[in-house]
This record gives C-alpha cells, structure tokens and sequence, in this order.
C-alpha cells in the first residue's frame, strides 16, 4: 500500500538531498532485540528479513509445518533474493530461528553470518551476559568490515536512535488522540522503510511527517478502537483491513512496528547500556514473563481507549500459540474482548478472517452504544 503523496515527497526529497561517497554493505536481521545502533556505527546498513509470503523453495528443506515465515525467509535466501546482503544476524529468540541460521549458512552460503543469543530472563546476570554478546559482535563486525567501532560513535548512534523513537513516540499517541491525519497501515509502511537512509535524514524525515500530519480526523470519534498484538505480521494487509471495515488501531504491539525500547541511557559503558535497555523493552512470548506482557497490554488498552484485542500468530508459532490463552482469560476477565487470528504468512487475509474482523468490530461498536 502506498503512502500519502505527501509523505512519498518528503522522503523523495531527503534521499535527493542525501549524497554518499560509497555504497553501505548491509546486513540482515531477524528480531528487534538486535541494537541496531551498533550495525549504523559500523556504517553498515541494516536490512530488515520480512520476506515476501513465498515458501515452496524451503519446503525442500525445511518441514512443511515449521514457522511459515522461517520458511519464507530461507526460500528467498536459497533463490538469491538476498544477494546483495554482504551478510546476516540470526537472533536466537526460538527453535524456528536456530534452524533458519543452520540452513541459511549452509545454503545461502552468506560471507558474514553471527548467532546472536539472547537471554529469556531480565536479571543482572542476563544484562552482563548480553552485554558479552554484543560485545563479540562488535568485534567481529569491526574484523569483517574493517572499521572502527568506538565509545563515542556508539554513543551518537544511541542519541540519534533515541531521537527516532520519540519522535514515532508523538507520531502514535497523537494518532490515538485523533490528532494525526495518517493512518495505522501508514505508520506500518514506514516503520519498514526506516533503514533505507542514514539515521540523521531519518529523522528529518520524520520531523517533517510529524509538523505535516497534524491534523485531527474528524471521523475518529465513531470508529471502534482496537489494539493488535502477537508475532511477527506478514505485511500490512491486517491492518489495512481493520481500517478498511471501519475500525481505528490505536496500538500495533508487534516487532514490526511499536516493540522497541522506549529509549537508551548514555552511559560510561554503552554496550551495557543497550544490553539493559533491549531486555528491558517490553517482551515478547519468547521471554518468561508473560506477566508483565498482560499487565502491558492492559496498560495499553486502558491508555488509549482501546475496545478490544486483536491477537495474531503465524501457524506453529509455539511462544505465541503457548501465551494466548493465558492472555485471552486475564482480558476477558477484565472485560476486554479478544479476536484470535492464525495466519500462514500469505500476505494477505482470507476471506473467512475478513469475515471474523467484521463481525469483531461490529461487536465493539454495540458495546459502545
């Protein structure tokens, strides 16, 4: 789905601006976990893996009921899709990710591959064992591209991030107030499209989209206000169709878009900054602390006046499929009604999904009245 025209200009006109000396290797990566601050001080250009819903080449290599988006990911490797990545950051955030790492190097072959571990636990112990982490790829970052990864270049990184997540900060709530010409699917498109210039023109970007989207939507007041949660999205096309059939996003809790940590410390030791910063964002179902996950979207709902609950997952997605019935009965205990969706990674909803969304938000709005 396209953007507004004008935001489309905005963006035309800062890679217009932006003038390079080289070309940036880029390098791909699966999990938000990942401080993608030390890939831009490495002046490396992260690459985002959300491939296209396409996965018969790995069903020659993967079983077919195995994570449809690990699937996905690994055929458009095994096609070349990802040729021009100079190499990629496999997080090891579940067993689908392990095996995605062991096949792409295997058959993709890539000339840099790095299996990030991380920490299912937020205890000091884990901070300083991440912390480790981070720092053996820094340190492999710096011998495979041969640059130099400093205390000071980290910390501008950091600052420069920080400024992009309050800026997406005063994009999203101004949007659940009704103050925001843009819609949910608008944000999703750009959350993606964040990597493809440096960070400071970025910004810039956003600083423009932030002043010229500031126009309320009259429309906003009779719409039902729902807030999606759950794994990783195929696309848009969810929320696209949530906004189509009449209703209002107010809240995307999913790594492609709202799961990042709300800000970074500056700090002696940036590297344990980012550590503590990362495992402190609000979880995901592959951490142990489904607790505080409930207690978030509660908090979530609550805040921006939310109906109701949309809960997504990927088929034979465990983590996800494991904590939804938890969640399920802790909302509806609370009264807050909830719609579970299984997706296959299609890209697109079917019509029987197209059917339960409609007949979702036509519950909320009676609810309302």
């Amino acid at each position: 789905m396209d953007l507004p025209a004008y935001i489309k200009q905005i963006l035309d006109e800062a890679k217009s601006k932006y003038v390079t000396d080289g070309r940036r290797p880029e390098v791909g990566w699966t999990c938000t976990y990942l401080p993608v601050e030390i890939l831009e001080t490495a002046n490396v250009k992260p690459v985002r893996i959300v491939p296209e819903p396409e996965a018969e080449k790995a069903d020659a290599f993967l079983d077919p009921n195995f994570c449809p988006y690990v699937r996905a990911s690994l055929g458009k490797a095994i096609e070349g899709g990802y040729r021009d990545l100079a190499g990629v950051i496999i997080l090891n955030t579940c067993d689908g990710m392990r095996r995605l790492y062991d096949a792409w190097r295997y058959y993709a072959s890539p000339s840099f591959a790095f299996f990030l571990d991380v920490p299912k636990l937020v205890t000091p112990e884990a901070v300083n064992y991440f912390r480790e982490q981070l720092e053996k790829l820094t340190r492999e970052l710096q011998k495979h591209f041969e640059v130099e990864i400093t205390e000071k270049s980290l910390l501008n990184a950091v600052s420069q991030m920080n400024r992009t997540r309050e800026l997406y900060t005063s994009l999203i709530l101004a949007h659940s107030k009704g103050l925001c010409s843009l819609s949910y699917g608008d944000f999703l498109t750009l959350f993606q499209r964040e990597y493809e210039m440096p960070r400071g023109v970025f910004n810039y970007v956003l600083e423009r989209i932030v002043k010229e989207s500031n126009k309320p939507s009259e429309a906003d007041p009779e719409r039902a206000r729902v807030f999606v949660t759950g794994s990783i999205l195929d696309g848009e096309a969810i929320i696209r169709l949530v906004e189509e059939l009449g209703g209002k996003i107010v809240g995307l809790d999913c790594c492609l878009a709202e799961r990042r940590p709300d800000g970074v410390s500056i700090g002696k030791d940036m590297l344990h900054e980012l550590s503590e910063s990362y495992l402190e964002k609000v979880p995901c179902a592959r951490m142990k602390d489904t607790r505080t996950r409930v207690e978030y979207l509660i908090q979530g709902l609550e805040r921006r006046g939310a109906q109701g609950l949309i809960y997504t997952s990927l088929k034979f997605c465990d983590p996800y499929l494991y904590e939804f019935p938890y969640i399920k009965e802790e909302l509806e205990n609370k009264g807050i009604p909830v719609l579970f969706l299984e997706g296959e990674y299609r890209g697109r909803p079917s019509g029987g999904i197209r059917t339960r969304v409609q007949a979702f938000l036509e519950m909320l709005e009676k609810r309302k009245s």
